[in-house]
């Protein structure tokens, strides 16, 4: 049964939030001793139209709108690469060898050099898919920055908790990226360390960012469709915290001194999609 100006709607919710990095020194050691000034502003913007089931909100109890100003509650005053494989456990270079492969790592304490936060999504009218929505997803233009650069989310609804980070390089030019080796086996990233410093590493799981988007027409006016793989489902009125990462992992080949005096931005951008939309798959 369709319920009427509900059917043929998508629904969108959005927050943005602007991350200007410029490097501070340079660097003796590869991607390890990169530094970045780190700040946050605010930005408004009109995101939705029509009937909308999708708001967003920087707190749990609301209020729960079109769009909301975030406060990440961890802003690293520098941006410095680390390596991690789930978002609970970061871990950063302590020495490398003469080949300038990194020997040993220790785990990051204290303030992580990361950008981190909460927001929270809930649906409205009836249940709906989440994605997040490529022509509201923003982190800058630069190559080198999106290349050694991972988003990182985890979801947590009110029956699923999904960790999930990302790979940016789809969204912008980042064939001319620069590129070293600094792990032992490439396409890892550093799982655990031992107390003698000595790492093991895992498969990257970093996924690429352009699976989760929704489908978008090119008219304006036009409704998203379903993506290949959706960030989660949300029934009505039911609310879920999204926790964000955004950080330089250290073992990318393309985290190397070159990502220096570069800016950076951050703009997260979501859609949601009626739960009886079939996907593409």
């Amino acid at each position: 049964m369709k319920r009427k100006g509900l059917q043929r709607s998508l629904f969108f919710a959005v927050f943005w939030i602007l991350i200007l990095a410029v490097t501070l020194m340079t660097a003796t050691y590869a991607w390890f001793t990169v530094s970045a000034v780190t700040n946050v502003e605010p930005a408004e913007r009109a995101v939705s139209r029509g009937d909308m089931n999708l708001l967003i909100s920087a707190g749990r109890e609301g209020p729960f709108e079109k769009e909301c100003t975030l406060q990440p509650d961890q802003n690293a005053g520098e941006l410095q690469p680390v390596s991690t494989a789930d978002l609970e456990h970061f871990y950063e270079a302590a020495a490398q060898n003469g080949r300038g492969i990194v020997s040993l790592y220790r785990r990051a304490e204290g303030q992580i050099p990361v950008v981190h936060g909460t927001l929270y999504l809930r649906s409205q009218y009836r249940e709906c898919d989440v994605y997040l929505k490529k022509t509201g997803l923003d982190f800058g233009a630069d190559g080198q920055m999106l290349a050694a650069m991972r988003l990182g989310l985890k979801i947590t609804a009110q029956n699923e908790t999904k960790t999930l980070i990302f790979r940016l390089d789809a969204l912008g030019s980042t064939a001319g990226a620069q590129a070293a080796v600094t792990v032992p086996t490439s396409g890892t990233v550093v799982s655990s360390v031992e107390n003698s410093g000595r790492a093991s590493f895992v498969q990257d799981p970093s996924e690429d960012i352009s699976d989760y988007m929704a489908v978008e027409e090119e008219t304006d006016d036009a409704e998203p469709k379903a993506g290949r793989k959706k960030l989660c489902t949300l029934g009505v009125d039911e609310t879920a915290a999204v926790e964000f990462w955004l950080y330089l992992e250290g073992c990318d080949e393309n985290c190397i001194n070159a990502v220096q005096k570069r800016d950076a931005g951050l703009q997260l951008s979501f859609a949601g999609v009626p739960a009886d939309t079939e996907d593409m798959d």
